[in-house]
């Protein structure tokens, strides 16, 4: 400011300057200025709770303009407009905010915001404001910043962090923990679904169940989650009747999930095929990989190779009923069939997929490295392969094998395969050829889908 009235003065002294004759050994002198030590000065509102709060607009802070009392005669037109921004608990995130000259903002914006960066348990929060004023002072505009603080509370429904089933299929038995709804250990209020199975070898009819919250075990029925008139709503604080879920002939499962946030809950009666399928961003989002369950229950297999984000569905040619991701790591995760986003990408790489489709959850075992061993070397030693991705193979060239040999992964016995070259299998019978010069290229799938040329 200093700088720019320094400049506005030699501007007007050379805009005064005529033909007179000036004595230049008397020359004109400017006393020192004054500095303009003009700022904003905030402060905190009321706290806000977004459960009871209805306004359209809530207040910020507090905002002033500070040291017009030293301008002579400058605040006779003074305007400040306000930007401002809020910040997570260490401040290494941040979400600005459109207030106005009062240090109003949006209710909707600000509730989003708070949630966003410090989630929705219902909890009195103490939120770092960080703002920026632009103070007008006739014409000339000065920025200034302070800092203050906000107290808000989130609209979010008290979720506990276990529920289980009382009914029929546990005899009505308050204390029992059978049949817990779980979210995968996960923060209730960063995945509020809770998923129960119950296998269909229990359930001889129509079940008929409450919830009973973790703190409600042992006889308390007071705080059991019930029907409501609403559809696939639920009512809380045993406010209504009994829950219920249709029986199926021949299902395998029962799967009940509970979306405390949102109040609703859904079952599904699960009759799994014997394939389920990977598909994601190594097939440019076209290419169905078929993962193997023999038994029934909803646990499948495959091998392939994953470049990207990902995702599961029962069937090879439609999105129908698909599994999205919910929480996790990059290598193992829950899923939901409510949508969702992607399964995370784990990194280009071959891996074992496993997916429990009743239980909504998968685990990718990264492998390493596949070769060949066998009795050339009794045994102790491994033929390293490599992965060819334009062909979709492990491969070798070499003349090191003969006689019995297996494939195996990760240099480990835990997978292995063997049997027949056209449906290689795991743990399956050793493989036999003769001496020379071969190349091996080896495609895995699923098992008895796997297979080896030679040549």
């Amino acid at each position: 400011m200093k700088k720019l009235l320094s400049m506005i003065g030699i501007a007007l002294l050379m805009t005064g300057c005529t033909d007179d004759y000036k004595d230049w050994a008397d020359p004109i002198t400017n006393g020192p200025e004054e500095a303009l030590n003009v700022g904003i000065s905030v402060s905190p509102t009321s706290a806000v709770d977004f459960a009871t709060y209805t306004n359209e607009t809530v207040q910020l802070f507090n905002a002033s303009v500070t040291g017009l009392e030293i301008v002579d005669g400058a605040n006779e037109s003074v305007e400040a407009m306000y930007s401002a921004e809020i910040t997570n608990e260490d401040g290494s995130r941040s979400i600005p905010l459109e207030v106005n000259g009062n240090g109003y903002v949006s209710t909707t914006e600000l509730e989003s915001a708070v949630n966003n960066l410090w989630g929705r348990r219902p909890v009195a929060r103490t939120i770092p404001v960080n703002v920026v004023g632009l103070v007008d002072i006739n014409g000339t505009t000065i920025a200034a910043t302070g800092s203050t603080t906000l107290t808000a509370t989130p609209n979010a429904p008290i979720i506990e962090d276990a529920y289980y089933i009382t009914g029929t299929v546990n005899g009505w038995n308050n204390s029992n923990t059978d049949y817990e709804l779980s979210n995968g250990g996960a923060d209730a209020y960063e995945n509020p679904v809770f998923t129960v199975l119950i296998p269909g070898s229990v359930v001889t009819g129509d079940i008929e169940f409450k919830v009973t919250p973790k703190s409600g075990l042992g006889g308390d029925w007071s705080k059991c989650l019930t029907a409501s008139e609403t559809e696939g709503s639920f009512a809380t604080d045993n406010a209504g009747g009994n829950l219920k879920v249709a029986y199926v002939e021949g299902a395998k499962f029962y799967r009940i999930q509970f979306d405390m946030m949102n109040q609703t809950w859904t079952s599904t009666a699960l009759k799994f095929g014997e394939f389920f399928y990977e598909i994601g961003n190594e097939g440019g989002w076209g290419i169905s990989h078929a993962l193997y369950g023999a038994d029934g229950d909803g646990k499948y297999t495959g091998f392939y190779y994953l470049d990207g984000e990902f995702k599961f569905k029962p069937n090879a040619d439609n999105w129908d009923d698909d599994l999205e991701y919910v929480n996790g790591t990059t290598i193992n995760g829950t899923l939901t069939s409510a949508g969702g986003p992607n399964c995370p990408d784990p990194g280009a790489g071959f891996y074992k997929i496993d997916l429990d489709a009743a239980s909504l959850s998968y685990n990718l075992t990264k492998i390493e490295s596949v070769s060949l061993i066998g009795g050339f070397n009794d045994w102790s030693g491994d033929v390293e392969m490599t992965y060819n991705t334009a062909d979709g193979c492990w491969e070798v060239t070499t003349d090191a094998v003969s006689g019995e040999f297996k494939f195996r992964a990760n240099h480990d016995w835990g997978i292995n395969w063997g049997g027949d070259v056209n449906a290689l299998t795991q743990d399956g019978a050793n493989l036999n050829i003769t001496a020379g010069t071969h190349t091996f290229k080896l495609y895995l799938s699923y098992n008895g889908a796997h297979k080896v040329t030679i040549k």
